[in-house]
């Protein structure tokens, strides 16, 4: 996957304008965290979600979302936190990997106290990817292709927008998530 990266090794103007609008630590109020790989393509870039398996104790059973979850007291901060998660659920190293930056935490609507940081990696290449119990698919997905795949649905009785994306419907934190990172990427 590479080293850590420098503003100075990003070519790629998109990644340029993201890395001066995201915060250079955790926010305090999060208490959990989210990886948003980001993998630069000649013409777009691409972003790792993943299919969560259907379980009756799991608020998010069966949603697409980034790979992550709640920090545990063994975790010194919530990189720890993410580079723990994505590790166990994916198999996917982002211990040397240092964040580009990090973007504000939103409160997830399942679990209203609950604070989620999402953590901006970028990656040199497409990792090697083993999948746990948690996860049942992943894809990489396109900017481009996301902002086609803007629609309505219902999901889990609530209806409103979503991004669909190869057969999946993106929708509640995941899909904020994303529209916030579409939106720092257009704006001036």
């Amino acid at each position: 996957m590479g080293g850590e990266k420098t503003l100075e090794d990003l070519t790629h103007p998109d990644l340029e304008k993201l890395a001066k609008k995201l915060g250079k630590e955790p926010w305090e109020i999060a208490r959990a965290a989210v990886a948003v790989m980001i993998k630069p393509t000649q013409s777009d870039l691409e972003l790792f979600l993943a299919k969560r398996a259907e379980a009756d104790d799991d608020p998010w059973s069966g949603d697409v979302a980034f790979p992550g979850g709640k920090k545990t007291p063994q975790d010194v901060d919530l990189v720890a936190t993410v580079v723990r998660e994505v590790m166990e659920e994916t198999g996917i190293d982002l211990r040397g990997v240092k964040p580009l930056g990090f973007m504000e935490p939103l409160y997830s609507m399942v679990r209203k106290d609950l604070a989620v940081q999402p953590v901006i990696y970028v990656l040199d290449n497409y990792p090697r990817v083993r999948l746990n119990y948690e996860l049942t698919r992943f894809f990489w997905v396109g900017l481009e292709e996301l902002r086609k795949g803007r629609s309505e649905a219902s999901v889990k009785g609530w209806e409103g927008p979503v991004f669909m994306v190869q057969g999946e419907v993106v929708w509640g934190l995941t899909y904020r998530m994303l529209e916030k990172l579409l939106s720092l990427l257009e704006e001036d």
